[in-house]
């Protein structure tokens, strides 16, 4: 099957950790459901549509800058009138009594994120997504996880792939489950984190999936099963949102 491949990058990221309320904390890297924002922002696909019209299309995602993080405050401000409506005034009076219009919360942010993103589709709707991508052209803003935090793009290629058994190497994000062994000999900084894989079209979260990475970018080696390897010599794993992962209630 064909993969796209392109880099998304900007100058800070976010992407919210499902278990964070009032200091909200990112995962290093977009989830799956993200990427799929992301698509939908280039392909003009609204808000309450991405996530079925990109339900049958195959994601991967790279880290390729080291994950550098930092924490700042930022100013929120009570949009919400006294009927509970959405209501931009910054008069108090309109406000339903609260005694502020701000407060200050902690983000963290990723600072510097660069990732590569792969993605297989059927030919139609993977050569409008190569057409738009390697275009430079989008239907909608693309964003790191927040609409403040713009992002970037830039088309790497279109290459043919094919699977393997077992692999020493995986460039992408991958599953636990599908690790075979970690390579000690090897000096490498892994990371883990569960993160959701499954969405359904009421952006509820349907499976979470445990998943490793390189912090510092690259490869992880070891011996790793159900990966591709595309024509230029990555070696990496698709998610499909459909596919059978981590049951919520299992993930709690």
């Amino acid at each position: 099957m064909k993969v796209l491949v392109f880099d998304l990058f900007g100058d800070l990221g976010h992407f919210r950790k499902f278990y964070t309320t009032s200091s909200p904390l990112t995962f290093p890297f977009p989830p799956q459901p993200t990427i799929r924002g992301i698509i939908g922002a280039i392909m003009g696909f609204g808000k309450e549509e991405y996530l079925d019209k990109t339900k049958d299309i195959y994601v991967g995602v790279k880290i390729v800058n080291p994950i550098k993080k930092l924490r700042t405050g930022l100013n929120l401000i009570f949009t919400k009138g006294s009927s509970g409506e959405f209501d931009p005034t910054l008069d108090l009076s309109r406000k339903g009594g609260n005694k502020t219009l701000r407060t200050q919360v902690k983000f963290e942010f990723v600072k510097d994120p660069r990732y590569r993103i792969y993605i297989s589709a059927s030919e139609e709707f993977l050569n409008k997504l190569t057409d738009m991508v390697k275009n430079h052209k989008t239907y909608y803003t693309v964003s790191l996880g927040l609409s403040e935090l713009l992002a970037d793009f830039s088309f790497v290629g279109v290459f043919d792939s094919h699977p393997i058994d077992v692999s020493d190497r995986a460039d992408s994000v991958i599953p636990s489950r599908i690790i075979k062994e970690i390579d000690i000999r090897k000096v490498q900084k892994i990371g883990k984190e569960r993160i959701p894989v499954v969405m359904d079209s009421n952006r509820t979260v349907k499976m979470y999936e445990d998943v490793v990475f390189n912090v510092e970018g690259g490869a992880i080696y070891g011996k790793f099963t159900d990966l591709i390897k595309l024509g230029s010599g990555e070696v990496i794993y698709l998610w499909k949102q459909s596919q059978e992962s981590t049951p919520i209630q299992e993930s709690l």
